[in-house]
């Protein structure tokens, strides 16, 4: 008696814990599944639809994420079989067990009579008589037939015919689903294949090839998602060590608190105190820090770990037609995993030491004084920016030069070779200024040659890297291309409700992308990956960098802004004596470049690093859309109608 009581308790906790509904907490009827993988009854599903019918949207009532309903239909969700199939073998196994000792009756006649076993394909239990009408009936002699003691006993193991079907066309149902579409992304039948994907822009293959292709995505992108996982706990482990450095370091500032408040305990009873506050208060707001990004990062890794799970126990259990028809919430859910990103807390945050004073208790000192104090005098050494003079030193005018049209964006490669992005109404192509010594002089001139860069549509901004690649951006996509302007990779921008602008690339392969609307702006891996993407006070049309810093302007607009790579605001400055700005560059050392216009007159300005005005460098540039500088350290300007490239005279 306690052997089945303690059997059925784990078949209760079994079947709550696994198969029954969230919505209606009853076992599984016909459970459908959600793009998120959480499965619901058909019935409950519907009801929930029937709150808001006219809603195509249907919101997951665990993680609250959105299903969209074809045609704004229930019944174009997909069925989860590995579940129903699940539910049914539990079934059968619990009446087994519920028949030890007891009679189990007989499903396929009327005489109430008891069972002696079960037939698999009529899913079944029959009793004596029936079983030998299954074996005198030439159409059922086929059928199998299991004892009750074989299946009690565990020596036939029932498993549900649900596992073994294979899915009917919607359109053809005479005809299974065997053949995957790579480009549709979907289960087509012969018929379907023939008539809709019969064309060359279509790529239909077979199951086997689509399931090992599908197999070996979900395993990129589960080890993916493990790498974030490790990163955040990496994050938390790093934040554990500071928070124990930082109660270390307050229960030694407590003691020596203590320590010299004990000799002059009389008169200094009061300092004593308000020095601890102020410690307890500087250290109960850093905990609060600490817990937070624990808390957060806990948060995250436990949802990247449910939702591995839920997609391992997928793979591991589902059909290869369940798997590839479910692939794209497979690969959907899993993407988002991959961009999860861990709160990494500053170790600046576990200093806190206290000096003592001659006539007084002493003071809290919140940060490493002595870095603090090497970083103002390496500050001090910086390179002091003064104004600049220039002069022009070559010109080219798209009216003498057809290979020029309209010239809008600039860069650089490092042997000084420059490229250009012509664009007009008709046409998008790319012109190089290519370095040459004159026959009869030792200055260098250019020579101009026009082409076209393979594999683009719209390119609309450009730049070069520190590696000598150039970076393109043509529509919501990055494309990379080689010193030989051959390409090499193209990733896609992850913000993809807004129009890019301008992009600009650090000394380390870092790139970022400015969006003509949105205010925001992308922090991209030089293999494309997003590091983060923030809100700006205005857009960014134009924008370098330079030592982890983003300096942009919007165009037409009279102020400056930058930003450090966190989106933490580093300057804001209005730009005097203009009534806008356009191309925005950088040179080594870090003075800033840019282009205004007031009025018919356009020239470039210069400002320090901090975003302080130094004075106007050129005038009359020309229209500068865009400027940056060589490696040589030219100033070449991209002007509409020519290429201005200008050198220093004096400093």
């Amino acid at each position: 008696m306690a052997a089945r009581i303690t059997v059925h308790s784990v078949l209760d906790k079994i079947s709550k814990d696994h198969l029954e509904c969230p919505i209606c907490t009853n076992r599984f009827i016909n459970p459908t599944m959600l793009d998120c993988l959480h499965s619901f009854c058909f019935t409950c599903l519907k009801e929930l639809h029937q709150q808001d019918p006219n809603n195509s949207i249907l919101l997951c009532p665990l993680c609250r994420k959105k299903t969209t309903l074809e045609d704004n239909k229930v019944d174009s969700l997909p069925k989860d079989f590995k579940l129903n199939a699940l539910v049914d073998e539990f079934t059968v196994q619990e009446q087994l067990i519920e028949g030890h000792g007891s009679e189990v009756k007989c499903q396929a006649c009327k005489r109430d009579h008891t069972a002696v076993s079960r037939c698999i394909d009529c899913e079944h239990f029959i009793c004596h008589e029936c079983q030998q009408a299954h074996q005198h009936m030439a159409i059922l002699e086929s059928h199998k037939i299991y004892s009750l003691a074989q299946l009690q006993s565990g020596v036939v193991t029932y498993r549900s015919k649900i596992r073994e079907y294979i899915p009917k066309c919607g359109k053809h149902s005479d005809q299974t689903l065997n053949i995957y579409c790579n480009t549709c992304q979907k289960l087509e039948c012969t018929t379907c294949t023939i008539l809709d994907h019969a064309n060359q822009t279509h790529d239909p293959i077979g199951i086997p090839e689509a399931l090992d292709k599908c197999k070996q995505e979900v395993a990129e992108l589960v080890a993916k998602a493990e790498k974030c996982k490790a990163d955040i706990q990496t994050a938390m482990e790093q934040a554990s060590e500071s928070c124990k450095k930082l109660e270390s370091s307050y229960a030694e500032t407590n003691m020596k608190i203590s320590q010299k408040a004990v000799k002059e305990r009389a008169k200094i009873t009061e300092e004593e105190k308000q020095l601890k506050q102020e410690a307890e208060s500087v250290y109960k707001d850093r905990v609060q820090t600490f817990v937070t990004a624990e808390a957060t990062n806990t948060k995250e890794v436990t949802q990247v770990e449910h939702k591995l799970d839920e997609v391992n126990q997928f793979m591991t259990q589902a059909s290869s037609h369940e798997i590839l028809d479910f692939k794209l919430k497979l690969v959907n859910n899993l993407d988002e995993l991959t961009k999860i990103q861990g709160e990494i807390v500053s170790d600046r945050l576990s200093f806190l030491e206290f000096e003592e004073g001659e006539r007084s208790v002493g003071r809290l000192v919140l940060e490493d004084e002595q870095q603090a104090k090497a970083e103002a005098q390496a500050k001090e050494h910086e390179t002091i920016h003064t104004k600049q003079e220039w002069e022009l030193k070559e010109s080219f005018s798209t009216l003498d030069f057809p290979e020029f049209q309209m010239v809008r964006f600039v860069a650089a490669f490092s042997d000084n070779e420059i490229v250009v992005l012509d664009i007009n109404i008709y046409q998008f192509a790319f012109s190089t200024l290519k370095p040459q010594v004159a026959a009869n002089t030792s200055q260098s001139t250019h020579c101009p040659q026009r082409f076209k860069l393979k594999g683009l549509s719209e390119p609309s901004a450009l730049t070069v890297g520190n590696n000598d690649h150039l970076y393109v951006i043509d529509n919501l996509e990055v494309k990379v291309f080689n010193r030989k302007y051959m390409p090499l990779y193209q990733f896609q921008l992850m913000v993809r409700n807004f129009s890019p602008s301008r992009l600009a690339v650090d000394e380390n392969n870092l790139i970022a992308v400015g969006y003509s609307e949105g205010q925001k702006i992308s922090l991209y891996n030089p293999d494309g990956s997003l590091i983060r993407t923030f809100s700006t006070p205005v857009r960014a049309d134009y924008l370098t960098l330079y030592n982890e810093r983003i300096i942009y302007n919007r165009r037409g607009n009279k102020h400056l802004h930058s930003v450090d790579y966190q989106g933490g605001k580093v300057f804001s400055v209005d730009i005097d004596q203009s009534e806008g700005s356009w191309g925005i560059c950088c040179d080594k050392d870090g003075s800033i470049f840019v282009a205004q216009f007031d009025g018919g007159t356009n020239r470039i300005c210069q400002y320090s690093p901090d975003g302080k005005y130094i004075g106007c460098v050129i005038e009359e540039c020309g229209h500068a859309y865009d400027i940056t500088f060589t490696p040589s350290g030219n100033l070449v300007v991209a002007a509409e109608q020519s290429v201005n490239i200008f050198q220093v005279v004096s400093q």
